[in-house]
């Protein structure tokens, strides 16, 4: 079995305008020419005994409620963002731009939609259309100008929402999105001909925003702007209006980053605002959207044009000194777009690979469900989802798609969920271990919680409940020893609750390898190119040869580090020229292969890693091309496929396996790495560091066994009880410190019989 570290792979990080924007969007925006929309016939989902089909895409833990064409919401050409609105009497609409039109649809009930309202935007010249609401107004911006268009929803309910015209404060020039302040009535317009912020007053006449000020420090593409609350982590700004701003110079591409300002207070606004901190991420391409979560201590951002689905954890618990938390990666190549937060579920709408929602948890995020609105690939590229709302207080969920409209979902997740406070181990000693599972309850009480191992030693498959900790929701379980060493353990987990019903961690079964240490057997980490061969017949690649030394860090796909983390370290990388960012692989194929290393005899259990760098966003056409990396077990005389790498992670990606899970070991290993650029305007940039190779320690010894015979029987009960109540380490089995009824535990469970 290969493993790839982690679902979401993680790394650590610790003016005036110049230019102006395209007309379409931010500079060199490639959405300006998607596929082409899927005209048809509206497809509802099932419910209640309605006769209805099922969504083509990739689900999980989602349910498919319905989803109107561009054609049938009374659109044409690509649909583009969506909103949704509330009424007084808790109906609940959505509202989605298309290149031509803006329509409201009423999804109170989700798996019947009724269309309300459609209004013509006119000739636009834009596929670009971005709306937000604020009291019972709606507001349309777009890049082909016209200011503010505004909507009167007050009578949505009666099936009628009136076009009140269009605000000519500040001009007619272009507009990128549109913010609404909530508890204002301050709404924002972003980026647009060069532009940063402008902001708007609705408080006099909410059909015609009044214009109060700008800020014009930069470009701004997307922002959050809110009433920083009177709970919020940072007490000097309680109260205040602050924006956290994806901004950067030169229509956005230059200078890319995060602005944190001050705009002032909502009865005093000031547009001109007080930068207090700034954030920029390592190879960022593109600043897009971000959110806050709703404890204020993180902010949830993007890189639209690299970094490929990657979120930027920013820490905003002091405002004045916002910095980069971890950079998370999902295992796609699809580029990023919007993400939104509602009850500590991140809701990310990522192109082609459709809405991810992920579990945020302080820093770190774990996808739990998805709902893929383009059925086609989950290639770098500019189709499917745009974006996603998921405040409705009912649950409902909907998003916006390039190609299929309005799409209507909600999420399906049981109501007991499985998380691991101290994670789960890779290894586990032989003589057992303890886990702690954390099962949360939502709507549903918990009465057992079981775990199901085996041992692939003797395959017999066992079951033990855990124990309530001291912590609210968490449950212990004992692991116990192994029959053998080297060995490995499968185990899963379940609950039942007081109403009988059984539910099992959709994400298990989990596997350890059972060892008592690692010892290092084989170690290529990038300080010597001693063995390694950089051609091989066959290769035609014109530029980005692999060759050893330091990485360069030239912002076009390439590395910063090497694959420990150090900007000082050599690694294996695809052509190394500092200061040239065109010095990636072109016109072919590139290969390296390892020095010749020993993979153990059968058995023995050793393991491999690596870690790998691979970049193919940036270019004209990204996501064209892959790397493969292959294993031998003859010198090279035969490969084996390890794995064909196609995801833009964008960081160091660690790779591990069991040698022979694989491939029979033998003494003529050998691993080969082959990236390539077979087309047109694609950068393909590649890295290997820490080839290793590991063996295993196994503790001959068993808990329990005080005398050393082997065995643990009555005589080692003897010397338990002659040292109880001591610290007696030979005896004190698990460590507290002292000798009680948890050792008496360790020992029956390894009783001789």
């Amino acid at each position: 079995m290969i493993r790839i570290s982690g679902l979401l792979v993680t790394t650590f990080a610790g003016v005036l305008l110049q230019g102006t924007a395209s007309t379409w969007a931010h500079e060199n925006d490639p959405k300006g020419k998607p596929e082409p929309p899927i005209y048809g016939e509206i497809l509802y989902g099932n419910q209640d005994g309605i006769a209805g089909g099922g969504w083509p895409g990739s689900q999980e833990n989602t349910i498919f409620c319905a989803q109107i064409p561009i054609n049938q919401l009374g659109g044409s050409g690509n649909g583009s963002d969506c909103w949704g609105y509330v009424s007084p009497s808790q109906r609940e609409y959505a509202i989605i731009t298309m290149e031509s039109a803006i329509t409201w649809v009423e999804v109170t009930d989700p798996f019947q939609p009724v269309v309300i309202y459609t209004h013509s935007r006119g000739n636009t010249g834009s596929l670009w259309g971005d709306v937000k609401t604020s009291g019972d107004h709606a507001y349309l911006v777009g890049e082909g100008g016209g200011s503010i268009r505004s909507y009167d929803m007050s009578q949505i309910d009666s099936g009628i929402v009136t076009y009140e015209g269009e605000s000519s404060a500040d001009g007619n020039s272009a507009t990128h999105n549109i913010a609404s302040v909530p508890g204002t009535d301050i709404i924002v317009r972003c980026g647009g001909s060069g532009q940063g912020l402008r902001f708007y007053s609705t408080s006099e006449n909410p059909a015609s925003p009044q214009f109060i000020g700008a800020w014009s420090d930069r470009y701004v593409h997307d922002a959050d702007i809110v009433v920083y609350p009177q709970n919020g982590p940072d007490s000097t700004y309680r109260g205040r209006i602050i924006g956290f701003l994806n901004d950067g110079n030169n229509g956005g591409s230059v200078n890319t980053g995060l602005s944190i300002v001050d705009f002032g207070t909502p009865g005093n606004p000031n547009p001109a605002g007080n930068l207090l901190s700034r954030v920029t991420w390592p190879q960022a391409g593109y600043s897009h959207q971000c959110w806050h979560t709703e404890d204020f201590r993180w902010l949830v951002s993007n890189d639209e044009t690299a970094l490929n689905s990657t979120f930027q954890m920013v820490d905003i618990e002091d405002l004045d000194n916002a910095s980069l938390g971890f950079t998370q990666s999902l295992p796609f190549s699809a580029n990023n777009h919007n993400n939104y937060i509602h009850e500590g579920l991140v809701y990310a709408a990522n192109y082609t690979t459709g809405v991810r929602i992920l579990e945020q948890n302080g820093n770190f995020l774990n996808e739990i469900a998805h709902f893929d609105t383009y059925v086609a690939n989950d290639s770098a590229g500019y189709n499917g989802v745009w974006s996603v709302y998921p405040f409705f207080p009912s649950g409902t969920i909907i998003a916006s798609d390039f190609q299929s409209g309005l799409l209507i979902f909600k999420l399906d997740v049981a109501p007991i969920g499985f998380a691991f406070p101290e994670g789960l181990p890779d290894t586990v000693p032989s003589s057992g271990a303890d886990l702690l599972v954390e099962i949360s309850e939502d709507g549903a009480e918990v009465e057992v919680a079981t775990m199901t191992y085996a041992f692939a030693s003797d395959g017999v498959v066992e079951t033990v409940d855990g124990l309530p900790s001291s912590d609210p929701g968490v449950w212990s379980f004992r692991l116990p020893a192994s029959p053998d060493c080297p060995d490995s353990v499968s185990f899963e987990f379940s609950a039942t609750t007081t109403a009988g019903e059984v539910y099992s961690d959709s994400s298990g079964p989990y596997s350890a390898l059972v060892a008592d240490g690692e010892i290092l057997v084989v170690d290529f980490d990038g300080s010597s190119e001693a063995g390694w061969v950089f051609s091989v017949a066959g290769d035609d690649a014109a530029t980005g040869i692999w060759e050893l030394g330091l990485p360069q860090c030239n912002g076009r796909g390439d590395p910063c580090t090497d694959g420990s983390g150090d900007s000082n370290g050599p690694c294996f990388l695809t052509e190394i020229n500092p200061g040239d960012s065109n010095s990636d692989i072109d016109g072919g194929q590139t290969t390296m292969l390892s020095p010749v290393f020993s993979g153990g005899e059968p058995g023995s259990g050793l393991s491999l890693s690596y870690d790998r760098w691979y970049s193919n966003d940036f270019g004209a056409s990204p996501g064209q091309d892959s790397m493969q990396v292959y294993i031998s077990n003859d010198a090279g005389a035969a490969w084996l496929l390890v794995e064909d790498v196609n995801e833009n992670a964008n960081v160091w990606v660690t790779v591990d396996f069991v040698i022979e899970d694989l491939i029979a070991p033998t003494e003529e290993m050998r691993m080969r790495f082959v990236a390539s650029d077979l087309g047109d305007g694609s950068v393909v940039e590649a890295g290997i560091d820490n080839l290793r190779v590991f063996g295993i320690e196994c503790d001959d010894s068993i808990p329990g066994d005080l005398n050393g015979d082997g065995l643990v029987n009555g005589t080692d009960l003897g010397l338990l009880l002659v040292a109880w109540g001591t610290d007696d380490p030979a005896a004190d089995l698990n460590g507290s410190g002292n000798v009680g009824g948890d050792d008496l535990g360790v020992m029956l469970v390894n009783w001789s019989f």
